[in-house]
């Protein structure tokens, strides 16, 4: 064969072959790219993550924490002073009142119909 059609030949194939691999390369470069943009993330991401973890104990450790104590305050001490019948009946100056023992209760009668409205409140 001629050298100019050995080089005709050499050429066409070479340009295919040339472009599968150019392409070959452009994958295998760009995985790589990713793989490398992926490793940096990770690591910056492992690094932001390390940094607040440190700073967060750090803050936990230094400042100091407010304990609560719950103490129930000491009740007034309360004295009941129960009236005697007189004494109850000594509360309604001028005013008929009766006193009636009904079971084990005692209650106030109010002969007057506005007495009881106006001396006794219900809760």
């Amino acid at each position: 064969m001629k050298p100019e059609k050995q080089n005709l030949i050499r050429d066409l194939l070479n340009d295919q072959g040339q472009e599968a691999r150019r392409q070959a390369t452009l994958l295998a470069g760009s995985r790589l790219l990713r793989h490398k943009r992926w490793r940096r993330l990770a690591r910056r991401s492992l690094l932001t993550m390390c940094l607040l973890a440190s700073l967060t104990l750090a803050i936990y450790t230094v400042v100091p924490r407010k304990q609560v104590v719950l103490t129930t305050a000491p009740r007034p001490s309360i004295r009941v002073h129960y009236l005697s019948d007189d004494e109850l009946l000594a509360l309604f100056p001028d005013t008929p009142v009766g006193l009636a023992t009904v079971g084990s209760k005692k209650r106030l009668i109010f002969p007057r119909p506005g007495d009881e409205a106006r001396f006794v409140t219900r809760l």
